[in-house]
């Protein structure tokens, strides 16, 4: 949150614990944030927010489980060029609006845009930062920003794939340098850990009654 280029003014979060503590609680009145929560039991209530879960983050960093602070160290040098890929370099699509015809429902989008260039076609964004975000943009590099969100990428493969030793997660000498390095992480200038590695193991063996004991020919399992 160190890095918006808006003023955010309130956050609304689903109810898991990961958001509903004091630490969370405490950051929103400290900066004087309007911390609100959806309905119990309204899962729906977050599928605009959730949704970039699997466009985004889920499509860049894949399923693998990933544990210690190496593995935490390296998705987060990953989302810093990531984020800037996203805002500046990447276009989306924005509903415009729909329309129903019969059955049949027509979408009409804004012409692709990136999130900058549509915070820079606001009027209302203050001018300050719209200079602040032009001189972001001039200084980036899209082919360099690409680059390392491959080389995360990579290095993601690498730790999923390596044996998980045990490590003190107290110890200061990991610790520190880590914590110190995540306000400015964002500042430094896809192998696709998407899918696991498939061994003989991880096979699944077909059972004896899946396509019973006569004959496996689609004409075979139609007529018995």
């Amino acid at each position: 949150m160190t890095y918006r280029m808006h003023h955010l003014v309130g956050s609304d979060t689903d109810n898991d614990s990961v958001f509903m503590n004091e630490t969370v609680r405490d950051y929103c009145r400290h900066q004087e944030i309007a911390f609100t929560r959806s309905r119990p039991y309204r899962k729906n209530d977050q599928a605009f927010v959730e949704q970039k879960n699997g466009a985004i983050v889920r499509h860049v960093v894949g399923y693998r489980r990933f544990e210690r602070i190496p593995a935490a160290a390296a998705l987060s040098r990953l989302y810093a060029s990531l984020h800037l890929f996203v805002i500046f370099v990447q276009p989306s699509f924005k509903l415009a609006g729909k329309e129903r015809q019969g059955a049949l429902v027509r979408k009409r989008c804004h012409p692709p845009a990136t999130p900058c260039q549509s915070l820079l076609d606001d009027l209302r964004v203050p001018a300050e930062v719209k200079a602040q975000l032009k001189e972001m943009l001039v200084t980036l590099d899209p082919v360099r920003l690409l680059q390392q969100i491959r080389d995360g990428q990579a290095r993601l493969v690498e730790l999923a794939d390596e044996p998980v030793t045990p490590v003190s997660s107290s110890d200061p000498a990991i610790l520190d340098p880590f914590q110190q390095g995540l306000r400015t992480a964002w500042n430094a200038r896809w192998s696709s850990p998407n899918r696991p590695p498939q061994t003989a193991g991880s096979v699944r063996p077909a059972t004896s009654g899946s396509l019973g004991s006569g004959d496996s020919t689609p004409a075979g399992l139609v007529q018995g």
